[in-house]
């Protein structure tokens, strides 16, 4: 169970650090993005759940030039990094501009029945606590013959580090993330229709894994459990992580895995 309070806190402190750590996040979205070349789709309004600091909400402004675009995010700090980011992408001369701004949570959508075209989620969903009744809000708000777009993480996202840290401690000190299965039931159990779901698998790097480390606390991608607020913390826990990390390094590297589901289905009905 994801302590709401907590991320909310997390990713709140990782606002201002959030894009010089997120490169792996960046190239899901970048694959997200390209995925939409071969879908027809004019949609005159895209929400962007989990917009984060607002650079997906550029790209899909520049691909659908006349859409209005809805930044929707649980971190105050996010939202305002994302619209200090994207109005200074508009023109002096352009008066309207077409990003709003939403502060809430992706379990608790406000908004009305058949009112989006588009709903478009990258890197977000592995936060929510009951994804099932997520997609049934998604669907809901969908106009008939809208598109919902969406990557996040599968359970083998850092194997390496869960089999360290569960081995130490005997306690789940790193996310549970849903299977591709259990997505696409839920999907289905949704009312959406044939859904198209496939799996990436990333492998990053580290010279150090203190650097991987880094880059989790800075886009606040820090365990979220109930049980387990301290994540990674205490140095005598984490010198004991680092120590037995050691017996991954190949090539003189050490790798961090990543297993990442992508998804798009349309609202038939």
């Amino acid at each position: 169970m994801i302590n709401k309070e907590y991320k909310r806190k997390s990713f709140n402190r990782a606002a201002v650090t959030y894009d010089a750590h997120s490169n792996l996040q960046d190239r899901i979205s970048n694959n997200l993005i390209h995925r939409l070349d071969s879908i027809k789709l004019s949609p005159m309004n895209i929400l962007d759940l989990g917009c984060g600091t607002g650079r997906n909400g550029l790209m899909l402004r520049k691909k659908y030039g006349t859409s209005e675009i809805i930044n929707y995010d649980f971190s105050e700090n996010m939202l305002k990094e994302a619209r200090i980011k994207q109005q200074l992408s508009l023109s002096k001369e352009n008066m309207f501009s077409p990003y709003s701004y939403i502060c809430a949570d992706i379990e608790a959508m406000p908004f009305e029945e058949n009112s989006v075209d588009l709903v478009w989620s990258s890197s977000t969903l592995q936060w929510c606590n009951e994804l099932d009744l997520v997609f049934d809000q998604i669907k809901k708000i969908l106009r008939p013959g809208g598109l919902f777009i969406f990557s996040t993480f599968g359970p083998n996202t850092l194997n390496e580090l869960r089999e360290i840290t569960e081995n130490i401690s005997n306690e789940k000190k790193t996310n549970t993330f849903i299977d591709i299965k259990s997505i696409s039931h839920f999907l289905m159990h949704s009312g959406f229709s044939a859904p198209v779901l496939d799996v990436q698998n990333f492998r990053m790097t580290y010279k150090d894994v203190r650097k991987l480390f880094l880059d989790i606390k800075g886009i606040g991608a820090t365990n979220g459990n109930v049980s387990g607020n301290s994540g990674l913390s205490g140095k005598s826990f984490t010198n004991n992580i680092v120590q037995k990390y050691e017996s991954y390094r190949k090539n003189d590297l050490l790798p961090a895995s990543y297993e990442v589901i992508y998804g798009h289905t349309w609202n038939g009905t």
